[in-house]
């Protein structure tokens, strides 16, 4: 066993990359998993890209950038078309460790041991 970082990687807009279509083109949405190598910025938008192109992605995605928001927690790409702006970011992230077992992965929450006044 081995503790991981893992990255769950929500595809809201698989298809949309190109920007030429509208609202009613046809996009679909995948949640995947992947291990990454340490929880950056960079590394995490650099797997949304793989992922976008391994589940059907034609488009480009140069122009992902990441959209930095208030609070804890989530990690969000977004990319627009030029003819089409999307209300939906393309990618939400999250990044956790994860405790490994062969092809098995477990989350882990950490235990605060600091002392507290009572």
């Amino acid at each position: 066993m081995e503790i991981v970082t893992l990255v769950e990687i929500c595809l809201n807009r698989i298809g949309t990359a190109q920007g030429t279509g509208g609202a009613f083109s046809a996009s679909k949405s995948l949640v995947v998993f992947a291990e990454a190598e340490d929880p950056e910025i960079q590394t995490v938008r650099d797997m949304v890209i793989k992922a976008a192109e391994e589940n059907g992605e034609t488009g480009a995605l140069d122009e992902l950038k990441h959209e930095p928001h208030y609070g804890a927690g989530t990690i969000f790409f977004n990319i627009q078309g030029r003819n089409v702006h999307y209300s939906q970011v393309y990618a939400e992230c999250e990044v956790f460790p994860a405790l490994k077992s062969g092809d098995r992965y477990f989350r882990l929450q950490e235990v605060k041991t600091t002392s507290r006044d009572r």
